[in-house]
């Protein structure tokens, strides 16, 4: 299983830069061809929609935030698990979310935040920071068993 970030998601919605944007297309369409599962904590949906109505109409927001939910598998936020995450590592709050769902499901944590990705792995999670770590998460990916 994967957890992947609302900041990869962010890269896909918005070209802000095509590298990224890039990045984020290959490994989405890896996570797709292998069938793998992405699994995320319920505060994606929020922090999803924050982002996006900012930037679009709500309608638009909306349909964006359905058709991604149809990729992602959404899990109750693990509110325990994240406090020991932000006690650890002095992660932001939804960061830590990201963390302890990745530590909880065993998945492998692929973000666009740099310091995600190292608090990540200073709590034990398997973790890619996907703007330099493009090639050994791809090759990860392509090791995941279903």
């Amino acid at each position: 299983m994967i957890t992947m970030d609302t900041s990869v998601f962010i890269d896909l919605i918005f070209e802000y830069d095509s590298s990224r944007t890039l990045k984020a297309e290959e490994v989405l369409n890896i996570i797709q061809e292998r069938g793998l599962k992405i699994v995320n904590p319920t505060v994606f949906k929020v922090e999803l929609a924050g982002v996006l109505t900012r930037k679009m109409p709500i309608d638009k927001a909306l349909e964006i935030i359905k058709d991604t939910l149809s990729e992602v598998k959404l899990i109750p936020n693990p509110d325990d698990l994240a406090f020991e995450v932000a006690l650890k590592t002095g992660s932001r709050a939804a960061d830590a979310y990201f963390i302890a769902t990745a530590k909880l499901t065993n998945s492998v944590l692929i973000t666009n935040d740099r310091i995600m990705a190292d608090n990540a792995k200073k709590f034990g999670v398997e973790a890619y920071y996907l703007i330099e770590e493009i090639n050994d998460a791809m090759e990860r990916l392509k090791e995941l068993k279903l």
